[in-house]
């Protein structure tokens, strides 16, 4: 199949990145279109497009849409894109099905570019209620985020494994109420760290590529997951389900979408408050075999439902 991607690269998350290759490792022919410059603000793109006559940008990606004749258009994260390129996108004559796959929080000003769409995907069950709060007419459907491929570097021996969590993410109020609660410090990864003060936990503040991130996670006893308050409702992130690719178990909040994706407590360890947290994690540092089994079953779910292969035939049926 071919695919043309919509999406903005370097963002915390990949996902683009992270789709793009799952994709092509697939067997996959995909494509990509850069919706923004990232030296610029949203902002200022948004003004620059609005004001250039033919927007420059969007106009180039229309000539790539055009010369690659894909079978399948998706854009994601699509509501943080400027107006204007999902506009002459989904104006294109003859175009193949153009998809939105939306991972963040919106509000009714997103009315405009869920209207472009033949099918918008949501990876939360709550930013999909909105959806059809809003009364949006276009077709929409649950898509959880998924495990990508690149982190698939085997199963690594539990005797290599140190005894802590390691949490890979930014910070934020939340998070960091949280972490101060932690008795046991964990290993937090991600150049946010850099500017919060001390947290009586071990930092590592840098950026975090994929061949270190695939290293990460065969390393600890378990990941850490904590949401981020500004973007999830009810979902999942990739940081429940990359872990799986080397059997490591996570640790989550109890997410209302988990039961979806996960067995509670036999695939993913859900704590409710800084209590439960803190007594897990004693726990598995206590009986390293059952992160282990836990780890494995996991990793069995992931393998079996969980795949970018698995989201795209979903897509695929929205078409």
């Amino acid at each position: 199949m071919k695919i043309f991607v919509l999406g903005k690269l370097g963002s915390v998350v990949h996902w683009v990145e992270d789709s793009i290759a799952a994709f092509r490792a697939a067997g996959h022919d995909v494509r990509l279109g850069v919706t923004r410059n990232p030296r610029l603000s949203p902002a200022i793109e948004r003004l620059l497009l609005a004001r250039w006559a033919g927007a420059p940008r969007a106009a180039r990606i229309v000539r790539a849409i055009r010369r690659f004749s894909p079978d399948l258009i998706l854009a994601i994260v699509p509501y943080h894109m400027p107006l204007p390129i999902l506009q002459h996108v989904a104006s294109l004559p003859g175009r193949p099905p153009f998809l939105g796959w939306v991972g963040d929080a919106f509000s009714i000003e997103s009315a405009a570019a869920a209207s472009l769409f033949d099918a918008v995907a949501y990876t939360d069950t709550g930013l999909l209620a909105t959806h059809r709060h809003f009364g949006w007419p276009t077709p929409s459907v649950y898509l959880p985020h998924a495990a990508n491929p690149q982190l698939d570097r085997g199963i690594a021996e539990v005797a290599s494994r140190h005894r802590d969590m390691v949490f890979v993410a930014n910070p934020t109020p939340h998070r960091l109420a949280l972490l101060g609660q932690i008795r046991t410090p964990v290993r937090l990864f991600g150049t946010g760290w850099a500017r919060v003060p001390p947290t009586g936990h071990t930092i590592h503040p840098h950026h975090v590529g994929i061949n270190e991130l695939a290293s990460l996670y065969r390393s600890p006893l378990a990941v850490l997951n904590i949401r981020n308050e500004h973007n999830v409702l009810n979902g999942l992130n990739q940081r429940h389900f990359d872990p799986y690719l080397a059997a490591t178990p996570v640790v989550s909040d109890n997410q209302a979408d988990l039961a979806r994706c996960f067995d509670p407590n036999t695939e993913m360890l859900v704590y409710r408050d800084a209590k439960d947290l803190n007594d897990l994690y004693a726990r598995l540092r206590r009986e390293p075999d059952a992160a282990v089994a836990i780890g494995a079953a996991g990793r069995r779910r992931v393998l079996a439902e969980h795949t970018y292969q698995h989201r795209l035939a979903t897509l695929v049926g929205l078409t």
